[in-house]
């Protein structure tokens, strides 16, 4: 009994794998039989649309998380927030939501001491201004009188070649006996005269254009000092501002709209500057959209651009779906997992979604309206050949090699290697050898 038990799952397992009953005639009370064909289940390729959609594991993230650290070092003197709060960004004119202040008030005396800098450096530059003005004056009248004093010599050669002449008329009258002696004298006189204020002229002018140098001297230097006034005044300035800015970062305030999701300070305590060996002083988060990330299968991930669809649902929120788009991907693959970063931007002004939840997301990859298509149980790979199994008007299995397209659930479209009249083998093709005569038994709808 037991060889009997053992020898019937073998003969079994052998029936199946030959696809066939047994009708010998030992079976019937005969002695001898011929095998009866296999018989094979076939299917006529179909012209169907398909569209590839892949389930995926995704995670919600703040579309942006921020770290805050003081710039300055003081003691926190206020923290109107705490964990889990809502808090607004800056918007226009409004500041951001005050998150902490600081009290450092050496800062606030510094600062003092640049606003006086500030002060008499513009009293330093308002002086050298007038300093210019004046010695610009000073030019101008001195330009006058070398002008004036030019007019003057001009003059007074005139005067003098008038009298030079006269005086060489009368000589030769004189001479003739035409006239006395005292007229020629007397023009003589009035010559001398002119020579002698002809020299004083050219002597003054001289000393006019002396003192027009020195004043033009004046004005550059006036103009040198307006520069460096200006100057001191940039750095007064600069340095305000410095000033100015450090003590605005005493009040620590929000970036941008959302929620704090850290806070690592208390009242009174110290705090330093710098961010490298101390923990922010918060941690806040955007929420409003956040970002869904979804890592993507290499096979799957050339078909993914930006108007990839996608539905998302997070299983612990029952009815809540998003349909949408990709709206961005790293396009390169992780090197370790073979997998393609993409991301989803949800709208989320209800807060409805939060970072860290699992979702799952629903991509539809690709889509062919009219294509042929068979299902996976008619194809064979192997040999890194594909191919498929008809089953001509004869009963004899023939090999087809075709070439596939898309892969849409249990679908694949066929590219090339088929009409779309062929009984293809659709159940088991692998069990099956070519030239082997079957009987084809269409299959159930």
């Amino acid at each position: 009994m037991n060889r009997r038990s053992l020898a019937s799952p073998m003969c079994c397992c052998l029936l199946i794998l030959a696809g066939c009953g047994q009708h010998g005639s030992e079976r019937h009370g005969g002695t001898s039989g011929e095998e009866a064909p296999a018989r094979a289940t076939v299917i006529q390729p179909q012209r169907k649309p398909l569209v590839r959609q892949i389930e995926l594991p995704g995670r919600v993230e703040a579309y942006e998380v921020t770290p805050l650290h003081a710039k300055a070092t003081g003691y926190v003197i206020e923290i109107p927030v705490d964990v889990g709060d809502a808090i607004r960004g800056p918007s226009g004119d409004e500041p951001g939501t005050l998150l902490c202040e600081l009290q450092v008030p050496e800062l606030k005396e510094e600062l003092a001491q640049k606003t006086a800098a500030v002060a008499q450096a513009n009293a330093e530059v308002l002086q050298a201004d007038a300093s210019v003005k004046v010695a610009e004056a000073a030019v101008r009248s001195a330009s006058a009188k070398v002008a004036e004093s030019r007019a003057a010599v001009d003059r007074e050669e005139s005067l003098y070649l008038r009298w030079d002449s006269e005086f060489q008329r009368v000589s030769q009258l004189a001479d003739s006996g035409a006239v006395t002696r005292k007229v020629a004298d007397e023009t003589r006189a009035q010559r001398d005269a002119a020579d002698a204020g002809r020299k004083e002229v050219a002597a003054r002018i001289v000393s006019v254009e002396a003192q027009q140098q020195e004043m033009a001297a004046n004005l550059e230097k006036a103009k040198a000092d307006a520069v460096a006034a200006r100057s001191r005044l940039v750095v007064a300035e600069a340095d305000e501002r410095r000033l100015a800015a450090m003590v605005d970062y005493t009040v620590i305030r929000a970036p941008f709209d959302g929620v704090v999701v850290e806070r690592n300070v208390h009242t009174g305590h110290l705090v330093h500057s710098g961010a490298s060996q101390q923990k922010p002083l918060f941690v806040v988060m955007r929420t409003d959209p956040v970002r869904v990330m979804i890592d993507v299968p290499e096979v799957d991930a050339v078909h993914v651009t930006p108007k990839t669809k996608v539905e998302i649902k997070i299983p612990s929120l029952p009815g809540s779906s998003h349909v949408g788009t990709i709206t961005r991907s790293s396009w390169s693959l992780n090197e370790t997992s073979r997998t393609m970063s993409a991301e989803v931007h949800l709208p989320n002004a209800e807060t409805a979604w939060r970072p860290g939840q699992y979702v799952q997301a629903k991509l539809t990859t690709a889509e062919i309206e009219n294509c042929l298509a068979l299902p996976k149980s008619a194809i064979v790979v192997q040999d890194k050949e594909t191919y498929c199994f008809t089953v001509n008007s004869d009963g004899k299995v023939v090999r087809l090699p075709i070439s596939l397209g898309l892969q849409a659930g249990t679908d694949v479209e066929i590219r090339e290697g088929l009409s779309g009249s062929e009984q293809v083998i659709s159940i088991n093709a692998g069990a099956f050898r070519e030239g082997q005569t079957v009987e084809a038994v269409p299959a159930s709808k």
